[in-house]
């Protein structure tokens, strides 16, 4: 299931023009410089142009140990910014987990990537999105005060009637 997983992942990844999508999946699954790589090109991706992260320029396989957990706290920081994860948690950003909890962070956040590059309507604006999204909410929400609203009897006569009198 997992390694089908990732052979989606690294065909999204060629499509969203990944320069390393063809990497071999372990390295993009385990701690290391390609996997730290991939999350930051993925992180920037969603961020845009407004982020309050600025790109960091690590110096690729000569990281020392000091260099690389920095690295990995930023990652995370990201990470829990974007709400990908609830704290910042850096083992997470390391690959620690099972196999397919690797693949599923992966997947995520690909997806999201992928969700945000192609948009429902490429001619709208992000603010414009938000727009047409909150509009659909409100009419949604609206819709639902009408469906419960006490003008109907969406319960049997004996559970109404506990309803307006409790016990």
């Amino acid at each position: 299931m997992a390694s089908r997983q990732m052979e989606e992942i690294q065909k999204k990844l060629s499509i969203l023009s990944y320069h390393r999508a063809n990497a071999p999946s372990q390295s993009l699954l385990y701690a290391g410089v390609e996997r730290y790589a991939l999350l930051e090109w993925l992180f920037f991706r969603l961020l845009g142009d407004r982020s309050p992260f600025t790109q960091q320029n690590w110096q690729g396989d000569n990281m020392d140990r000091d260099d690389e957990t920095a690295r990995i706290q930023y990652l995370a920081e990201i990470a829990n910014f974007l709400g990908i994860t609830p704290m910042i948690d850096t083992d997470v950003i390391q690959g620690r987990g099972s196999y397919e909890e690797r693949a599923e962070l992966l997947h995520l956040v690909v997806d999201l990537v992928e969700a945000s590059c192609y948009a429902d309507n490429p001619e709208w604006s992000v603010d414009e999105q938000l727009s047409k999204d909150v509009q659909l909410l409100d009419s949604i929400a609206e819709k639902q005060a009408q469906i419960f609203s006490e003008e109907f009897k969406l319960f049997p006569a004996d559970v109404q009637i506990q309803s307006v009198y409790p016990l």
